[in-house]
């Protein structure tokens, strides 16, 4: 009795087992991450690079590449350090660079795709409060 027990539960272990290695890992994965460019411009763009972040995303490995303490890491999920931001609404660079390591010319990327410094025109607010929180006028008592 003992042994039947034993052969079930060796065959259940060898079924699990070719079953992880006859499946392929990509039936698992959940894809590209929504921002990421459509399938046709996968074929012609291996890296998208976030200048905003100074992040780049490896679309053929599905991981990201980003300047963390000191050095550069690699992560298949969104940096902790860039999670609330909404990636689809940053500006993405399709670069024209195949290898697998674009963060080697950081430099001229950062140079070439240089963030634009948004500057707010405070004339516009004269000392009217915040609107939309209650200090206008008609608000109150």
């Amino acid at each position: 009795m003992e042994t039947s027990k034993n052969r079930i539960a060796t065959l259940f272990g060898v079924l699990i087992l070719v079953f992880m290695l006859v499946v392929p890992t990509d039936v698992f994965s959940q894809g590209p991450p929504p921002w990421a460019p459509a399938h046709g411009y996968r074929a012609k763009t291996r890296h998208i690079y976030f200048p905003d972040q100074n992040m780049y995303y490896d679309i053929q490995r599905g991981n990201y590449i980003y300047f963390n303490n000191g050095k550069w890491s690699v992560s298949v999920k969104v940096p902790s350090i860039f999670v609330g931001i909404n990636l689809g609404k940053s500006t993405q660079i399709e670069l024209d660079f195949y290898g697998d390591s674009p963060q080697r010319y950081n430099y001229s990327h950062k140079t070439k795709y240089k963030v634009k410094k948004h500057h707010h025109d405070h004339k516009h607010n004269k000392g009217n409060g915040h609107p939309g929180k209650g200090h206008g006028k008609g608000h109150g008592k």
